[in-house]
C-alpha cells in the first residue's frame, strides 16, 4: 500500500510539471527557472522520503521559499490548469464548488502532504540516516539511484515529448510519435533487467497511430484500435517477467494513450468522425488544426481538444497575428467570408449576409456559367440589398477559369458601374478591363416586388467577349427573385 501511494504522489507530481510546462510561454525567464526548481524540490522531496531519509528536512525546507516566490511571481500555479485541461478534455463542466474541492486537494497534497508525512514518520520513529549524501538530497538524487534515474528518464523523454507536440512541427512530431514509447519500454524493461523484445511492435503501433490522424470514423476508431492492442500486447510479455500489474497497466494506459497523444500535440480521440487536414496545422497556444469532412471535403477547425469550427467552409484562410501566434481565421462559403477569433472563441465582424439566400443565388451563377460555357475570364456579380435596412443579404462574385469559380474579396473584381440604376434599368459598357482582356458589360437592377413597397432590390452584371442579352440578366434577376420568396 504504501508503494501504490509513493506512486501515487509520482503520479500526480509529474502531472502537475505537465501542466505547469504547458504555460510556460506566459511566463519571464526568472518565473520559468523558479518553476523548474519547484517541480525538482517537490520530486526530491517524494523520492527521499520513501527512502526514509532523517535529513529530508534539506529539501523540504528549501520548498517553502521557492514555492511562496513562484506564486508570487506568477499568475499560473499549475493547479488551475489542471483543472480547465481535464474539463477540456473529458468535456465535463466543473461547478465552482466542486472545482474547489478538488483545486484545494490537489494544493494540500502537492504542498502540505510532504511535512505532514515527514512528521508523521518523525513520531514513529521510522526516519534514519540512509546512504544519501548532502549532494543528493540537493537534487542529485534524480541522476544518482537506478531507480531515480529511471524515472527522471522517464519524465525527461514525457517533457521533450509535450514540447515537441506544442511546437506542431509535424516533423519532429512524426518522430518523438515513433520514438518516445519504445524509449520509454526500453529504460523499463532496463530498470527490471529483463530483455527489452518486441520494439518494433511498438514502432509499428505508433506508426498507425500517427497515420490514424488523416482517417475519420470507423477507420480511424479501427486503427487506434490496433495501435492500443498491439501496445498491450507488449505489456502481457513485459507482465511474464515482472509480474507487476499496476506498472504493466499504467505503462500499457501511458505509452497507448497518452505519450503518443502528448507527442502529436493534441486529443487524437476526440472528433473521430473528422479527418486531419493533412499534417497542417497552426500554433496558437490552442493548438488549432485544420480538420475535413470527407465526405464533403468541407473544412473546419479544431483545437488540442476537440471540435470548435464544424467542417462546413470551403477554404479557411488565417489572418490576424499577434506576436506570431495567429488568432484571426477567414471562413469562406458560398463566396462570403466569416471571421472568426480563436483567442475569444468567437465569430467578429459579422456580414448581414443571409447564409441559405448565398448558397441559392450562388447555384444561379453557377449554373449560368457552367450551362453557357462561357471563355476565360468572363465575370459574373449578383447582390441583393434589403432596402428597408440597407443590408446586403447576398453577395455572389464569380469567374471564369475553364470553370466558375468564387471570389471572396471584391477588389479588383469588376469596376463599380458609375451611374445608379433604377428598377428594371439596363447599363451597357463596351470597354470593361478585367485582368488580360477586355471585356464588354451588361447591368441589371429590379426591386422585388416592382413596386412602391419593394422589399429587396436585386443587381445583376455580366461581363463577357460579347454583350450579353438583355433576357439573360432577367432571367437571372427573377430566378433570384423567387429564391428571395
Amino acid at each position: 500500500m504504501k508503494s501504490k501511494l509513493f506512486y501515487l504522489d509520482l503520479a500526480i507530481c509529474a502531472l502537475w510539471m505537465v501542466s505547469l510546462t504547458c504555460v510556460r510561454g506566459l511566463w519571464t525567464e526568472s518565473v520559468f527557472v523558479l518553476s523548474v526548481l519547484v517541480i525538482l524540490c517537490r520530486f526530491v522531496i517524494s523520492l527521499s522520503l520513501a527512502h526514509k531519509e532523517k535529513r529530508s528536512w534539506l529539501p523540504l525546507l528549501a520548498y517553502i521559499p521557492l514555492t511562496a516566490v513562484f506564486l508570487v511571481k506568477s499568475r499560473h500555479n499549475g493547479i488551475v490548469d489542471i483543472l480547465d485541461y481535464t474539463s477540456a478534455l473529458t468535456s465535463l463542466e466543473f461547478t465552482v464548488s466542486s472545482r474547489r474541492v478538488i483545486g484545494m486537494s490537489l494544493v494540500l497534497w502537492l504542498l502540505v502532504l510532504p511535512y505532514i508525512c515527514y512528521l508523521y514518520l518523525l513520531v514513529r520513529r521510522q526516519l534514519v540516516r540512509t546512504g544519501l549524501t548532502w549532494r543528493e538530497l540537493s537534487g542529485a538524487i534524480l541522476w544518482r539511484g537506478r531507480f531515480e534515474k529511471t524515472v527522471s528518464a522517464m519524465l525527461s523523454i514525457t517533457l521533450v515529448t509535450l514540447l515537441t507536440g506544442r511546437s506542431m512541427n509535424m516533423s519532429l512530431c512524426r518522430v518523438m510519435c515513433l520514438t518516445a514509447v519504445p524509449l520509454t519500454y526500453w529504460l523499463l524493461c532496463r530498470y527490471h533487467r529483463v530483455k527489452a523484445d518486441k520494439l518494433w511492435v511498438l514502432v509499428m503501433a505508433m506508426g498507425i497511430f500517427w497515420y490514424a490522424q488523416v482517417f475519420a470514423g470507423a477507420w480511424r476508431a479501427v486503427m487506434l484500435l490496433v495501435s492500443f492492442g498491439l501496445v498491450a500486447y507488449v505489456g502481457t510479455r513485459l507482465y511474464r517477467n515482472i509480474r507487476n500489474n499496476l506498472q504493466v497497466s499504467v505503462y500499457v494506459l501511458y505509452a497507448g494513450m497518452i505519450l503518443p497523444s502528448f507527442a502529436i500535440g493534441y486529443n487524437q480521440y476526440a472528433c473521430m468522425n473528422y479527418a486531419r487536414d493533412g499534417f497542417h496545422g497552426s500554433f496558437p497556444y490552442r493548438g488549432i488544426i485544420y480538420i475535413t469532412d470527407d465526405t464533403r471535403q468541407l473544412y473546419g477547425l479544431r483545437d488540442r481538444y476537440g471540435l470548435i469550427i464544424e467542417p462546413e467552409y470551403e477554404r479557411i484562410q488565417e489572418s490576424g497575428r499577434v506576436d506570431d501566434f495567429v488568432y484571426l481565421y477567414i471562413l469562406q462559403k458560398d463566396g462570403y467570408n466569416r471571421y472568426y477569433n480563436i483567442f475569444s472563441d468567437q465569430y467578429v465582424h459579422e456580414p448581414d449576409i443571409q447564409p441559405q439566400l448565398q448558397h441559392e443565388v450562388r447555384n444561379i451563377l453557377e449554373d449560368y456559367f457552367t450551362g453557357h460555357g462561357n471563355g476565360y475570364d468572363d465575370k459574373g456579380h449578383i447582390t441583393v440589398t434589403e432596402l428597408s435596412e440597407g443590408k446586403t443579404i447576398a453577395d455572389v462574385r464569380i469567374t471564369m477559369d475553364g470553370t466558375p469559380y468564387l471570389s471572396y474579396f471584391g477588389e479588383n473584381f469588376l469596376a463599380e458601374d458609375s451611374v445608379w440604376l433604377s428598377s428594371g434599368e439596363f447599363l451597357r459598357n463596351d470597354s470593361v478591363r478585367v485582368r488580360y482582356s477586355v471585356k464588354r458589360s451588361l447591368s441589371y437592377a429590379v426591386n422585388v416586388p416592382d413596386d412602391p413597397s419593394a422589399k429587396y432590390r436585386i443587381y445583376v452584371r455580366l461581363a463577357t467577349d460579347s454583350i450579353p442579352a438583355d433576357s439573360t440578366l432577367v432571367g437571372l434577376a427573377e430566378k433570384v427573385a423567387a429564391a428571395t420568396r
